[in-house]
């Protein structure tokens, strides 16, 4: 990575430039005059109707000029770099340069991203200078200002935040107060925020009409801070538009991989500017910082395309638990000191926010919540997901990468996210509307986890009347489903017999016919949410199988059927050498694995109850990466 080329986005634009290069490319010119409807170099150099700052007339004439910049000094037979990157709408510049897709592609494709932005609904952004990511990302959580995002980290000291056209307007003084510099941006809409999702689905749906090319030469996405995948990016370039610019820990993942010369191709100097400070004060990163972190479709093709490790070994199964694992505070250490964690958190709870109106993460950290039970499916539900995938991101940025992945109930949606069968996003929108469901349906039950083996309810059918077996975790633990006040009588038969057993926080009966009343709904919902085939392993705990396709009617015998843990690691196990990692917040599935099989499986666990999660993944890091 020893030299890079970057393309300038918007704001970098100004009249009269490529006046030297219109005249040397005409053809080319010609072209992008047929496709946008009007002159390129009329707009560019006289400008005469004032139109040049406006995102739709901005962003193909930015990428035009430095296009062709690209092409002047390829032509001129310069050296290509080791990589290419560009700022927001300068990353489609990376993309052509790098071979993605031809110079009449990419105005259409810049053409129809302004047009979009143009008519996003309103919204403002603002530059806030002096503070860093984390002191405005603190700001914005304490204060009442909940429809604001982190945009771009430009650098250590420089960020843009987006949002609510009023609440950007009132937020001056959340950042002055604190020592730090507000410069409003003259632009109509709140770019790379939540508030961008309609535009990203959109203009997702017209990229599909393009034929993207393998990449011929790396470029660092903005969507992930680290390399675009040679092929199968194409999420990348839409998700985009909702997501932060993640520049500043681009920047420095260049610097810690030996980046040592940056030029920038394209009007304008501003990102070698923030080149200059980023190279001062880098980011601070993970010291195995070479994988790529919160990007769903970037983790599955990574997943997919490394295998685990390099080495030869045992297969590496990642485990995802479901309801009954979760507690406030879970995952708050790493929340505060691991970057890649914290940014996956983030992503799911933007997406969680702009549904809800709530936040995810303050509600889940809230020290005041500390010793309260977790049991609000509408919390739960997400935060169990959003756990399991952040540490998924976590684990791959240590080096740890799987060969499968195991899912246990509501932890069969993230095994699908990492197994690159569908979107992070669509995961957790299944998960939320799940949750919306069953609270509103489904209400009034409970699950109790029974410390004797199961033969106990086959020998005694009358006392576990009213209930059902919702799962086996292994000889000596099932757990069932039944009525609140059933589940209770029921604690204290089992009391009576000195059989230890455990009401879990849950307030509905998972993998019974209680669940049968949002059947309809849930499959309305589930044949909207595009799925498909896994890139990598994965297993069901329903099915104690492998899944070929996940489909509709997979997801709703998962909330629906029993699940058999126990078996379905006996059948891997069975088959081939294997090491589990658990990725629940208690490692309670690896608790099972140790009760179930001793040690003849080997198993770990990422975090638990009580804290230290920085230095157990440290641990999992030097015990799992040779």
């Amino acid at each position: 990575m020893r030299s890079l080329w970057a393309f300038p986005g918007q704001g970098s634009q100004r009249k009269g430039m490529g006046d030297e290069l219109f005249d040397r490319h005409q053809a080319l010119v010609r072209r992008a005059d047929e496709i946008l409807g009007y002159s390129l170099r009329r707009l560019c150099l006289e400008d005469p109707d004032g139109v040049l700052g406006q995102t739709r007339y901005t962003q193909p004439a930015l990428f035009a000029v430095s296009a062709l910049s690209f092409i002047e000094k390829r032509d001129a037979g310069e050296t290509l770099p080791a990589i290419f990157a560009g700022h927001s709408l300068g990353e489609f510049n990376a993309l052509f340069a790098a071979g993605a897709f031809d110079f009449e592609t990419g105005i259409a494709l810049v053409d129809k991203r302004g047009r979009l932005m143009t008519d996003a609904p309103r919204g403002a952004m603002a530059a806030v200078i002096g503070l860093d990511q984390e002191r405005v990302a603190s700001l914005i959580a304490a204060s009442p200002f909940d429809r604001i995002d982190l945009a771009n980290i430009n650098a250590a000291d420089q960020i843009v935040i987006s949002g609510d056209y009023d609440q950007i307007a009132a937020c001056e003084t959340l950042f002055t107060g604190a020592g730090g510099r507000f410069v409003r941006l003259n632009v109509s809409a709140a770019f790379h925020s939540r508030f961008m999702r309609d535009v990203e689905r959109e203009y997702a749906d017209f990229l599909a009409g393009f034929d993207l090319k393998p990449l011929e030469h790396p470029v660092i996405a903005n969507r992930t801070a680290r390399p675009y995948p040679k092929t199968g990016y194409r999420d990348l370039i839409s998700e985009q538009i909702s997501h932060p610019v993640r520049w500043y820990e681009s920047m420095s993942w260049l610097l810690a991989h030996g980046l040592e010369t940056f030029a920038e191709v394209g009007p304008g100097t501003v990102l070698s500017g923030l080149f200059a400070k980023i190279r001062r004060t880098p980011m601070t990163l993970p010291a195995s910082a070479a994988s790529s972190p919160a990007a769903s479709s970037a983790v599955a093709t990574e997943v997919a395309a490394t295998g685990a490790q390099t080495q030869a070994g045992p297969k590496i199964v990642f485990m995802y638990s479901g309801q009954g694992s979760q507690y406030y505070a879970m995952g708050k250490e790493l929340y505060e000191n691991n970057p890649v964690f914290r940014a996956a958190m983030d992503d799911c709870d933007t997406i969680y926010r702009a549904q809800t109106g709530r936040s995810m993460v303050v509600e889940l950290y809230d020290p005041a919540n500390r010793h309260r039970e977790l049991s609000d499916v509408m919390l739960s539900h997400p935060a169990l997901y959003s756990l399991g995938y952040a540490l998924t991101q976590a684990l791959i940025d240590a080096g740890i990468r799987p060969d499968a992945v195991l899912g246990y109930s509501l932890g069969e949606y993230v095994a699908a996210t990492v197994s690159g069968a569908m979107r992070f996003e669509d995961a957790l929108r299944m998960v939320m509307r799940q949750a919306e469901l069953v609270r509103e349906r489904a209400s009034g039950g409970g699950m109790l986890s029974v410390m004797t083996p199961v033969e106990h309810l086959h020998r005694h059918p009358q006392l576990y009347a009213g209930c059902i077996l919702a799962s086996v975790n292994f000889d000596g633990n099932f757990v069932i489903s039944g009525g609140i006040e059933t589940l209770r009588a029921l604690k204290r038969a089992l009391d009576a017999e000195s059989i230890l057993s455990v009401l879990l926080p849950v307030e509905h009966s998972f993998h019974s016919p209680a669940m049968d009343a949002i059947e309809g709904e849930f499959r309305r919902f589930l044949a909207g949410v595009e799925m498909g085939a896994p890139n990598v392993p994965a297993y069901s705990s329903m099915s104690a199988t492998r899944v070929e396709r996940f489909d509709a009617e997979h997801f709703w015998n998962v909330i629906r059927c029993p699940v058999e843990f126990h078996k379905l690691v006996g059948e891997i196990s069975g088959s081939e050498t294997c090491r589990f990692i658990d990725l629940s917040p208690t490692g309670a599935l690896s608790t099972f694995i140790k009760y179930g099989y001793g040690g003849r499986v080997a198993h770990a666990a990422s975090m638990n109850q009580f804290g230290r999660d920085t230095a157990t993944l440290a641990k999992l890091r030097s015990d799992f990466v040779v």
